[in-house]
């Protein structure tokens, strides 16, 4: 700001008023008080004192101010708005989920066959069937024939298997865990377990003479469904409920009530939970002992000349074993598939209090669904989720070590909503492979188990749905496939 006589210097050039003249005068005289008091500064004294110089670099590493960010803008559905912008009503409040019951398990006493019977078949119908049932299978019991024995060597012949319109039939409601073939030779009986407890039998050629009766002696998916080797009269089936019952088929002919009774229920723990049951072996071990998967990693060693004595359980696995199997050759040599991606081979008679150390372990890339000895023994059959199927070969006389024979690329993931494949040997042979498959047009694979090549497939127009489980007739030349539509399909 300039001074009053540097104004009046600076205005020389034009004259000013006597009015403009006084005011200047008056402004200087006030600005010169201001200085005196202290209350301003006098600008040309500051002007004259030296400035900071400025630092090097300082004008292009100057810091740039950050910029402000702006509001994060909110989409329409955040703001509860349609399209056009309009206010959506208010969503209404869902109440929370109600919390999932525990499944009950049935009662350990007996349950009568024909009160448990479901579906469109009535008691009175159930009994009637048992009765029919039970005369043919005594009698076919008592007339023992050598040609049956010879039968039971003989290898299935594929070439000659069909799937007739009439060998089709919904044995559950729902989808099928398990299937067996009885080995009668006069009567052609199929059972069948589903997902929710329920137990299916098929009197083939029974014709419209109630061919199917469907009981329900489970609360959880039968996984294992077996006729006990040696006593055909006995239909044991295992759940995931953690109970083997037993219906003896046998005392339908005398008309006494068929029940089916407990012969073996797992122990439950302080919470009420207890172990499920997978499945029983194929092939029974010394004495007729039946072997049964558990999801704790045991296995149940059931004694099926008594069914209803104590079972032995043992320890073998630290996870879920799937599939259990005995060799046919040795009985006391025991396979067990995990969830732990192992098989392990047992020999039970060294079973005592201690856990047991398995002879042989294979190791396998995902869980391993199901193992099979073959009817010779020296060889053994597994399927896994890695998608493959594997053949191993004993070593030597005492089957202590196994070797990788072969594997076969085959696709074993069956989702949810499919049971898994189950990979069987070709009733009397060593060298054939049977299992489900899921390509186009549904089949069963048939494979070569020294190489893996593929032979053939079981086809038939009448089939349209994936077949998981295969059963095979011990003496005639038939074999069972079962879908998840709870659906039997017999080729013979």
């Amino acid at each position: 700001m300039l001074t009053a006589q540097a104004q009046l210097q600076g205005n020389m050039a034009a004259p000013l008023s006597a009015y403009e003249t006084q005011r200047l005068a008056n402004m200087a005289e006030n600005r010169a008080k201001l200085i005196s008091l202290g209350v301003e500064t006098d600008i040309a004294l500051l002007r004259t004192k030296a400035r900071r110089p400025a630092v090097k670099g300082s004008a292009i590493n100057k810091k740039t101010k950050d910029e402000l960010v702006p509001p994060r803008s909110r989409s329409l559905r955040l703001q509860n708005r349609d399209v056009d912008g309009a206010a959506l009503p208010d969503k209404p409040v869902l109440p929370p989920p109600a919390q999932v019951q525990r499944v009950v398990r049935k009662p350990s006493v007996p349950l009568g066959a024909a009160k448990v019977s479901t579906g469109a078949t009535s008691s009175e119908e159930a009994t009637a069937f048992l009765a029919r049932l039970g005369r043919v299978l005594v009698s076919s019991a008592t007339k023992k024939k050598k040609g049956d024995l010879e039968a039971a060597s003989g290898t299935l012949d594929l070439g000659t298997l069909s799937v007739d319109e009439e060998d089709i039939a919904k044995l559950v409601p729902e989808r099928i865990f398990s299937v067996e073939v009885h080995p009668s030779a006069s009567k052609l009986l199929v059972a069948a377990g589903d997902t929710w407890g329920r137990v299916g039998l098929w009197d083939v050629d029974a014709g419209e003479e109630s061919p199917v009766v469907t009981f329900e002696p489970h609360s959880r998916p039968v996984a294992g469904i077996r006729v006990v080797p040696h006593a055909t009269h006995l239909l044991l089936s295992c759940s995931h409920d953690g109970v083997v019952r037993c219906l003896d088929l046998g005392k339908g002919q005398s008309g006494a009530d068929m029940s089916f009774l407990t012969a073996y229920r797992a122990p439950e723990d302080a919470e009420g939970d207890y172990p499920m049951l997978h499945g029983f072996s194929r092939s029974a071990g010394e004495g007729g002992t039946l072997a049964i998967a558990r999801s704790d990693g045991a296995a149940v060693l059931l004694d099926a000349r008594t069914p209803s004595a104590a079972a032995a359980v043992v320890a073998l696995h630290e996870k879920k074993i799937f599939s259990v199997d005995f060799s046919p050759a040795r009985p006391h040599l025991l396979a067990s598939a995990s969830l732990d991606r192992t098989v392990c081979l047992w020999d039970v008679r060294a079973f005592g209090e201690k856990k047991p150390k398995p002879m042989a372990t294979l190791d396998h890339g995902l869980s391993v669904t199901s193992v099979r000895f073959s009817s010779g023994g020296s060889r053994l059959l597994t399927a896994c989720n890695d998608n493959l199927l594997r053949v191993f070969n004993a070593d030597g006389e005492s089957h202590k070590a196994w070797s990788l024979c072969s594997t076969v690329r085959h696709n074993n993931k069956t989702g949810r909503y499919l049971t898994s494949f189950q990979a069987e040997w070709l009733r009397g042979s060593d060298d054939v492979v049977l299992c489900g498959s899921l390509e186009q047009p549904r089949g069963i694979d048939v494979f070569r188990a020294d190489d893996g090549s593929a032979l053939e497939r079981l086809e038939h127009e009448h089939v349209t749905s994936v077949v998981s489980l295969v059963a095979q007739h011990p003496t005639t030349n038939l074999l069972v496939g079962s879908n998840s539509g709870g659906k039997c399909f017999v080729w013979r």
